[in-house]
């Protein structure tokens, strides 16, 4: 198994492309065409408005701080209250999406993939000291550490930090909480054709 550990100095601060916002891109893998095949990010959501346009990509996305937002999609679907931690929600990236803030800024994490590369599992979890989760890594898993300090693949981890899993056979490893309370969010990648017969 490789283990890639990456903190704040590895991740990069960008407008959005609408420029309403920011993000802190964590990490992404680029696609030839100068795009990416997928990429994990947090946004910093201060005021209400429209989302950026990602033709072609699938996106999930979690409140992670703040009261939550209402997400409008237009005609594409109906609108969905983002209002509890941790809970995924998937639209797709080309769809005309508008943000309304229930009560303040929020801050929330971002995964998105591009459709014809595969697809993503989106998970977030509350931790107590002591508590374990067993992984199983195959082929690729992210683990972002909201706060809090754990140990996984022989790495200490704190306060957002992320890491890179990567194993061709399926292997496990051990996510364990050292602090009183911790929040993570996992998220497996998988590209069409792995993994199948």
């Amino acid at each position: 198994m490789r283990v890639t550990k990456l903190g704040g100095a590895d991740y990069r601060r960008m407008p959005w492309k609408n420029g309403g916002g920011s993000t802190l891109e964590l990490l992404q893998d680029p696609a030839p065409d100068g795009g990416f095949n997928w990429r994990l990010s947090i946004a910093d959501v201060e005021k209400p408005g429209p989302f950026s346009t990602f033709t072609g990509i699938d996106r999930q996305i979690m409140l992670v701080a703040g009261n939550g937002m209402v997400l409008s999609f237009a005609n594409e679907a109906p609108p969905v209250v983002i209002a509890k931690p941790l809970r995924p929600h998937a639209f797709k990236g080309e769809w005309q999406t508008d943000c309304r803030l229930i009560e303040g800024a929020i801050q929330d994490f971002n995964v998105m993939v591009r459709r014809d590369w595969g697809r993503a599992a989106v998970n977030g979890f509350d931790f107590v000291m002591g508590q374990k989760l067993t992984l199983a890594v195959a082929p690729l898993s992210l683990l972002h550490l909201i706060h809090g300090t754990a140990e996984c693949g022989g790495e200490s981890l704190k306060d957002g930090d992320t890491l890179r899993l990567e194993s061709e056979t399926t292997e496990t490893t051990t996510f364990a909480i050292t602090s009183p309370k911790a929040r993570a969010i996992i998220v497996a990648l998988k590209a069409h054709g792995e993994g199948e017969q």
